[in-house]
């Protein structure tokens, strides 16, 4: 598994979490840094981020309103 993805100065292990918005992702890394990387494709760079167990923060954020929402449906019915 290739631990850098053209384009991108930083290795993967370096890498600490990224959201996505239109065409570019941000990425926090372990330093604290945030950066910004437009890929050449980007659900070939998703898949590699996933593949090198990034987090996906939106992934997580859509995660917590699902379960909002259930909690929502919860109190409704009693």
């Amino acid at each position: 598994m290739e631990d850098s993805y053209p384009g991108l100065k930083q290795k993967a292990s370096e890498l600490s979490a990224f959201g996505f918005a239109w065409d570019t992702f941000v990425i926090s890394l372990k330093n604290q840094e945030i950066i910004r990387f437009v890929p050449d494709d980007p659900k070939r760079f998703r898949q590699w981020l996933n593949e090198h167990s990034i987090r996906d923060v939106d992934a997580e954020k859509h995660l917590k309103v699902k379960a909002s929402n259930d909690e929502v449906k919860l109190k409704r019915k009693l």
